[in-house]
């Protein structure tokens, strides 16, 4: 019996694909647009979550140490910091190394340092990479309280400016993916309708003789979703070819951050675009015979 049903789903949803031919065409084409502009947008957004990660992972701040602070003192102020919950690495820089450092940065002019050997005028420090830039403010207070640290150097507008423009673009693709959404489920819908038009006296017959609703309206189901995964299949394949090319001209201009590479992104990619398609499908055609149901 199941089997006898799905087989009239088939073939039902089958023929109404076909006999309204140009509208079929028209949504479509939009519904492929839509779903190509779906993946723009998440892989847009997956690759904004991943530079965000790169740049939180360079927020750094740095503890410097008292200058009377011996090495076993340093050490121990090292092992603290590193112990804190919300610290991911720590790199001790001593006064020697940070001459050196210094030196390094002066390039030609080092020079002016000749003679300055063993001074200890500048400080050793801690530079702290943190696993939640979020939580660098309590961080930064349980790295003061350490005994033997003078001061905690932040860029906390960096912090700042990273965390809002991570949260923008998080919040501004899901808008634009439910505008699609919406947008391909009133043109699916419109196009179901057609053909619910074209059956209105066969779907009121069926009603009257005791089809249930769900019998009447899974062919209508079954061509949205038919729709919604022939969009899939070609937006899905444009995507895949282009994206590495797309890449490849942005990295070559912009080559200040490493991009999501597609092996990485293909599968949750074409998973949330497979069920973005048939969701449209599926949506857009219930939809339509909300009135036609009733009799």
């Amino acid at each position: 019996m199941a089997f006898r049903n799905l087989k009239y789903y088939l073939k039902s949803a089958s023929s109404s694909f076909v006999r309204n031919g140009i509208m079929t065409i028209a949504s479509f084409i939009t519904v492929t647009c839509c779903l190509f502009l779906f993946g723009v947008f998440l892989l847009f957004t997956m690759n904004m979550n991943y530079i965000s990660e790169q740049i939180e992972a360079q927020c750094e701040i740095v503890a410097r140490i008292n200058m009377d602070a011996d090495e076993e003192k340093q050490q121990t102020i090292y092992n603290s910091i590193l112990a804190m919950e919300n610290v991911a690495d720590a790199e001790l820089e001593t006064k020697d190394q940070a001459f050196n450092n210094f030196k390094k940065e002066l390039g030609d002019d080092a020079g002016v340092l000749e003679g300055l050997e063993g001074k200890n005028f500048l400080r050793s420090s801690i530079r702290v990479t943190l696993k939640d830039i979020r939580k660098s403010d309590e961080t930064i207070a349980g790295v003061r309280k350490i005994d033997g640290v003078d001061e905690v150097e932040n860029h906390q507008d960096i912090v700042g400016k990273v965390v809002s423009f991570t949260s923008a673009v998080k919040h501004g693709s899901v808008a634009a993916m439910i505008v699609l959404l919406l947008i391909a489920v009133f043109i699916i819908q419109n196009t179901i309708k057609l053909s619910v038009f074209a059956r209105g006296k066969e779907i009121h017959i069926m009603k009257f003789v005791g089809a249930t609703d769900h019998f009447i309206r899974m062919p209508f189901v079954i061509e949205g979703i038919m729709i919604g995964s022939l969009g899939f299949v070609v937006a899905f394949i444009i995507i895949s070819l282009g994206y590495n090319a797309a890449i490849g001209s942005i990295a070559s201009l912009i080559n200040l951050f490493d991009f999501v590479p597609l092996e990485m992104c293909i599968f949750p990619l074409g998973v949330s675009m497979a069920l973005f398609g048939v969701l449209m499908g599926a949506l857009g055609s219930g939809m339509s015979l909300k009135r036609h149901l009733k009799v």
